[in-house]
């Protein structure tokens, strides 16, 4: 096989490709021994048909196989042997028989850039202090707790709705005297002190009763979240139908028990604030790899495949997309695949190409490499996953979009450890830490 490589960019190659015709004729001369056991032609034996009858039936069949085939099986070591590393699937075009018997193709190779990073150990970067957790925040950590724990029930008729409450109404909401159909909602659900609608919207049902009636015009600033309602003047007649209070769970060993398996109060208050720290710690770090990664993205230039970019961008709309069907929402997919959508997700396309390239160019300049151990974890993890065994993962997934993407997260661990070890914090500046 020979391979010819011709640059049409900084990160486009051509790629020719001719496979000896010894190669091509034992592709053909295999695929028509095939085609002999297959085909029943009449005045013919099976396996009997003449070579020639079969190409005069077959012939171009045959070549679309064969050519296939061939691509299939030599386009991996054209590029190994180019020394390419292509960044997607190469687009193939052009392939041909050639008259002395061998076989021709070129493909057009969207490859990686070539580049170098410069001074990216001792970056100076601005890191706010860790956030410290009090009492207090442990105290709203558990209230918060309580509240997802809450009995929600009706209170008496009697009982007037306070703040806290949830109220079930039928809204009527009127502009210019005639009545806002497309705001009309039966069994309205509203927990007092929210303020959904409107700053002073909840007010005006604190202390009414279920089966009372109330009617009030409220003013909407232009920047209402109720875009319908922006800048207008709503006339609102509102029904109570029910009145609901919050009870929320006693603070006891029985509520630490269920909520965690704690033995006290005290005991859950101690896992609540080691969950706090450990989250604040986490915000840090991610604040610190935020100002290493816009650093080195901002000192390092390079150009990126367009096809790439146009990939990811791709990717990124059709994950939005399965992750709105998943959550069981019907949506037309087709409203995502718009310009106005491709435009918006093309900055944060090019900015994650862009930084998988330096993680990927720092761990060779480097020699940061995974160790078998590190890429056994992978494959174990992958196989838990899928049910299969860690042996299968690596036999036949290891290119696997999940494996290479996971084996990726595990080496950017790698590279963002040592430029965290090398870093140097200063504290933030007051604009940056607020």
């Amino acid at each position: 096989m020979k391979v010819t490589v011709t640059d049409l960019g900084p990160t486009q190659k051509k790629l020719l490709v001719v496979v000896e015709p010894r190669a091509v004729k034992k592709e053909l001369d295999k695929r028509y021994r095939q085609l002999s056991q297959q085909v029943r032609l009449k005045g013919f034996r099976p396996g009997k048909v003449p070579r020639k009858i079969l190409e005069s039936y077959y012939g171009k069949t045959v070549q679309g196989e064969v050519s296939n085939h061939i691509v299939q099986e030599t386009y991996p070591d054209a590029l190994k042997q180019a020394e390419l590393k292509p960044m997607m699937e190469g687009d193939v075009e052009d392939y041909r028989f050639e008259p002395d018997g061998s076989f021709a193709y070129s493909a057009i190779v969207e490859v990686r850039p070539v580049f170098e990073v410069k001074d990216y150990l001792g970056l100076e970067v601005e890191v706010p202090p860790t956030e410290e957790i009090g009492d207090e925040k442990v105290e709203e950590e558990l209230r918060a707790l309580q509240e997802r724990h809450a009995e929600v029930r009706s209170v008496p008729s009697d009982r007037p709705a306070q703040w806290g409450d949830y109220v079930i109404v039928d809204v009527v909401p009127s502009m210019d005297g005639t009545v806002f159909v497309k705001g009309v909602q039966k069994d309205f659900y509203l927990e007092l002190g929210t303020h959904r609608i409107h700053p002073d919207f909840d007010a005006r049902l604190v202390g009414r009763c279920a089966g009372e009636t109330v009617d009030f015009s409220l003013d909407f600033s232009e920047d209402a979240e109720v875009r319908d309602f922006a800048g207008r003047t709503v006339r609102f007649e509102l029904t109570v139908k029910d009145i609901k209070e919050k009870i929320l769970p006693e603070l006891n060993e029985a509520f630490a028990q269920k909520v965690g398996g704690y033995a006290t109060v005290d005991a859950l208050k101690e896992a609540l604030k080691e969950r706090l720290v450990r989250a604040a710690e986490q915000a840090t770090k991610q604040r610190l790899r935020a100002a290493i990664v816009d650093q080195l993205l901002n000192k390092t230039s390079f150009e990126i495949p367009e096809k790439v970019v146009e990939r990811e961008v791709e990717r990124r709309i059709q994950h939005f997309v399965h992750q709105m069907t998943a959550q069981g929402l019907k949506i037309d997919p087709s409203r995502f695949y718009t310009p106005e959508i491709r435009a918006e997700q093309r900055p944060a396309a090019e900015r994650a190409i862009r930084w998988r390239l330096i993680v990927e160019q720092i761990s060779a300049q480097e020699n940061l490499e995974l160790s078998e151990t590190e890429k056994d974890a992978v494959y174990t993890e992958v196989a838990r996953l899928y049910r299969t065994t860690p042996e299968q993962v690596k036999a036949e997934y290891e290119d696997s979009a999940i494996v290479t993407e996971m084996l990726h997260q595990k080496l950017e661990e790698k590279v963002f450890k040592l430029l965290e070890d090398h870093a140097v914090a200063k504290a933030a500046s007051a604009e940056t830490a607020s």
